[in-house]
């Protein structure tokens, strides 16, 4: 029981508590103008036809989604076969085209709300895992958060352009900074927020 006293008293736990509320607190003062720009986003990529699934417009294999089990069956297919659809191939190609590295999360994704939900759209440039059963941005994490302004595109028009210099994949690049002090079990956010050392969040 002293040990877990201790912990409270120590300045470094009492300063990544500190850290970690203000990252908490940045992430809801952000989801409102994230989703904001995501209806934007939806009107700039396009209306889908409402009822295509994810599986329904990708090719069997894509790499990342399909995987082969006997007797060659692959498991990502399994219930919705591919399809065309002209008009969600296209919605399809405008995410791609705004996501920074071009390879959306699909998997995360259900292509069925392109039309009617923003959200389903920004889960796209949302990191690969963890995410698909996240229903809105208030209900996802700090790195989903950031994740979509670093990797959609289009958050270049809104953002200062100190938060993408030097431009990504770039280490140095302020939001990239953020979501790594922010991975599990990171020690640097004492490193990167010294700040929190003297402040008064507690």
């Amino acid at each position: 029981m002293a040990a877990t006293t201790n912990a409270f008293t120590d300045k470094d736990t009492n300063n990544w508590f500190k850290a970690y509320i203000a990252l908490n607190i940045t992430k809801e003062g952000l989801t409102n103008f994230v989703l904001s720009e995501l209806h934007i986003v939806l009107n700039a990529v396009g209306i889908s036809c409402g009822q295509c699934s994810i599986a329904n417009l990708m090719p069997c294999p894509t790499q990342g989604l399909c995987q082969k089990r006997k007797p060659y069956k692959c498991t990502f297919h399994a219930s919705q076969l591919p399809k065309s659809c002209q008009t969600c191939d296209q919605v399809k190609q405008n995410i791609k085209s705004l996501h920074r590295f071009n390879w959306p999360s699909w998997r995360n994704s259900k292509a069925e709300r392109w039309a009617t939900d923003p959200w389903e759209i920004g889960k796209c440039y949302l990191p690969p895992d963890g995410y698909s059963d996240v229903s809105s941005v208030q209900k996802s994490d700090f790195n989903g958060v950031i994740s979509i302004l670093l990797n959609c595109t289009h958050f270049q028009t809104c953002l200062s352009p100190a938060c993408l210099s030097p431009p990504p994949p770039d280490k140095q690049c302020l939001l990239e900074k953020v979501i790594l002090i922010n991975q599990p079990n990171s020690t640097k956010l004492m490193v990167i927020f010294p700040v929190c050392y003297d402040c008064n969040l507690m």
